[in-house]
């Protein structure tokens, strides 16, 4: 008696955050499977999130992109990631951040304020 090897998914991270901006945000997915071709799907996203799957060019693993609008809710959401290939299905949850544009830029520089701050209370720079 054959036993099928079962499919697998899995993606590097556990917490995707996507601005409202359009920025695109690209994650890796990881398919583990006999088939080199698998269909992706993603459930659970918030409305004017768009999702696209990319398969590399020798096996079913390939990349999750995610671009949101300003129209797409801020908020924290629980997508789930299921994978059909070989006959059998395998699903991920994750965890999806949708940010304002705003509170990115907060995330990624600095404020003037806080590098000026942070200049004025360190001397040894000078020294």
């Amino acid at each position: 008696m054959n036993v099928p090897v079962p499919i697998m998914v899995s993606l590097p991270v556990s917490t995707v955050v996507v601005p409202q901006d359009g920025t695109q945000v690209v994650v890796p997915i990881n398919i583990t499977s006999t088939s080199e071709t698998a269909l992706v799907s993603v459930s659970g996203l918030p409305t004017g999130l768009q999702e696209k799957y990319a398969a590399s060019d020798t096996n079913p693993s390939g990349s999750l992109a995610f671009t949101a609008s300003a129209a797409t809710p801020e908020g924290t959401y629980a997508p789930k990631v299921t994978v059909q290939s070989a006959g059998q299905t395998a699903s991920t949850n994750f965890t999806l951040v949708v940010v304002s544009a705003a509170k990115t830029e907060n995330i990624t520089r600095p404020s003037p304020t806080t590098r000026a701050a942070a200049l004025a209370t360190d001397h040894s720079a000078a020294v």
